[in-house]
């Protein structure tokens, strides 16, 4: 079972700290259970798709673009704020690396 869930996090399937704070200890006290059961249970399996994740993150632009011009400005630093509304917006489920890379794509281009 360890073995699943090392994979499930090595997949972006689910984020580090879900693991630990959430999946490991639900699969001490139902060790029945699989990590991806308790995962969609606890509903906490990252979506890992850039076709989803796209227009959240384009939603989240159009909402700031004063923050937009700032960040292109030399504010690089408007990333944590970006990141975590697009966090809010898809409810946690952002894969972050992920939405790291199409943010940072879409405000440099």
């Amino acid at each position: 079972q360890m073995a699943d869930l090392t994979n499930m996090i090595d997949e972006n399937l689910v984020s580090n700290s879900a693991a630990n704070q959430n999946i490991f200890p639900a699969l001490i006290e139902n060790p029945e259970k699989s990590p991806k059961q308790i995962a969609e249970e606890l509903n906490l399996i990252q979506d890992s798709n850039a076709d989803d994740l796209k227009p959240i993150i384009e939603g989240i632009l159009a909402q700031f673009p004063e923050k937009v011009a700032e960040y292109k400005s030399g504010k690089k630093g408007l990333i944590g704020m970006f990141m975590g509304q697009i966090m809010k917006a898809s409810g946690g489920k952002a894969d972050p690396k992920l939405t790291n890379k199409i943010l940072i794509d879409l405000l440099e281009n």
